[in-house]
């Protein structure tokens, strides 16, 4: 096994026991209508307080979650070593770039052992062009293992006050009538609260 191997191995063995140890009961909410809809696409409802993190984008900028509250947050972990990762990119990219106007920020952390390769990949996925995602890398994967993710892909969905609605687990067509309906009315919601990020 080769060192890159190893890494990989170690991520994806840390991300599991950090989701079996970390994991909370997901909670359910009285919005029927939005529960409903989650389950349809076959997610998580989950009704908690979304952590807060800082990470460097991939030309070493900080972001961190907080900056983005008032917006739609979609939430996706991957890894450029990771198939369904790679194939689901195209529909989140698509999805991004028809609800940026109205609020929507979608933040992908690549859990890439080394940055370079997600940026290559990135540079292989859109030769030329700027993502419209804010791509963060998080190479010890502190961030996925606050949010309790077992598996890559992982997405979880946050409201604009900072309250993860839903999770998602393997990958997905983000394209779909209930994921343009769910984003839709999450962004009808323009009441901002004042939820701390964890």
């Amino acid at each position: 096994m080769t060192p890159r191997h190893f890494k990989i191995a170690a991520l994806v063995l840390s991300l599991a026991l950090a989701g079996w140890a970390l994991s909370s009961p997901w909670q359910r909410s009285d919005d029927t209508e939005r529960v409903a809809l989650v389950a349809s696409l076959g997610g998580q409802w989950v009704g908690r307080d979304a952590p807060n993190f800082e990470l460097n984008d991939l030309d070493g900028k900080p972001h961190d979650l907080a900056s983005f509250r008032g917006d739609v947050v979609f939430l996706n972990f991957w890894g450029s070593f990771c198939k369904p990762c790679r194939e689901e990119m195209p529909s989140m990219e698509r999805l991004v770039r028809s609800y940026q106007a109205q609020g929507l920020t979608m933040v992908a952390i690549s859990l890439d052992p080394d940055a370079a390769d997600a940026r290559a990949f990135m540079q292989q996925f859109l030769p030329g062009q700027r993502s419209a995602m804010t791509v963060l890398h998080d190479p010890d994967s502190s961030s996925a293992q606050r949010y309790g993710t077992e598996l890559l892909p992982e997405t979880y969905i946050i409201d604009r006050q900072g309250r993860l609605i839903a999770r998602f687990v393997n990958k997905y067509d983000w394209n779909r009538q209930e994921v343009k309906q769910l984003i839709e009315d999450l962004l009808s919601d323009s009441s901002t609260g004042s939820r701390p990020l964890l």
